[in-house]
């Protein structure tokens, strides 16, 4: 069976649509971001754990093994800084679990395994993105910070190529929305919005 082809990088882009003062050669942004990756069994132990304390996603929790962290900024005078693409290579040992990562879900045949445990065994091979990001706008328009927090998850499985897009617009009364990239393998496109 030939090896399953696995991306070397993990790309995300990150695009600021609209914003009052976006072409404002005093407004500008910056991001501040860790990608880390962790397997669907362990990813659901923590969020348990997190809510049994009280916690949700969008608390300080961080969950999964750290990829990469990073701190950029840009001004928002022109269109072309309206855009942040970061390139995330993938070590070999990432590379691999996404390679031993199984197509789709199999179910047990009768009195050979037990369901219970190939769930488990599948849900250690299944991996998850997860994205921590807090974007920070000045718009110069509005005379005023804009704090944005992205806890965001893309699983491998319906994201194969490691592409994730995130948009962002803020409205004139700087209240904003973000939204995610839909999944490469779904039928209908279904995004995930939040608003404030």
């Amino acid at each position: 069976m030939p090896s399953r082809d696995v991306p070397r990088a993990a790309i995300i882009e990150i695009v600021l649509l609209r914003a009052p003062g976006i072409d404002d050669k005093a407004s500008q942004w910056e991001i501040a971001y860790e990608l880390r990756i962790t397997n669907e069994a362990a990813n659901e132990a923590a969020y348990f754990a997190a809510r049994k304390q009280g916690k949700s996603q969008g608390d300080d929790a961080r969950f999964g093994e750290l990829i990469k962290a990073a701190d950029l900024r840009k001004p928002l005078g022109s269109p072309e800084n309206h855009k942040f693409v970061f390139q995330i290579p993938l070590s070999a040992e990432i590379q691999e679990r996404l390679r031993n990562q199984p197509k789709e879900r199999v179910t047990a045949a009768p009195g050979l395994t037990s369901p219970e445990k190939l769930l488990q065994e599948q849900e250690t091979k299944f991996q998850i993105f997860k994205f921590y990001g807090v974007i920070n706008i000045f718009d110069a328009r509005l005379k005023k910070n804009i704090l944005i927090s992205v806890p965001q998850s893309w699983d491998f499985a319906n994201y194969p190529d490691a592409r994730f897009g995130l948009t962002i617009e803020i409205n004139s009364d700087g209240s904003y929305r973000w939204k995610t990239s839909s999944p490469a393998k779904t039928k209908s496109p279904v995004l995930e919005i939040r608003k404030r």
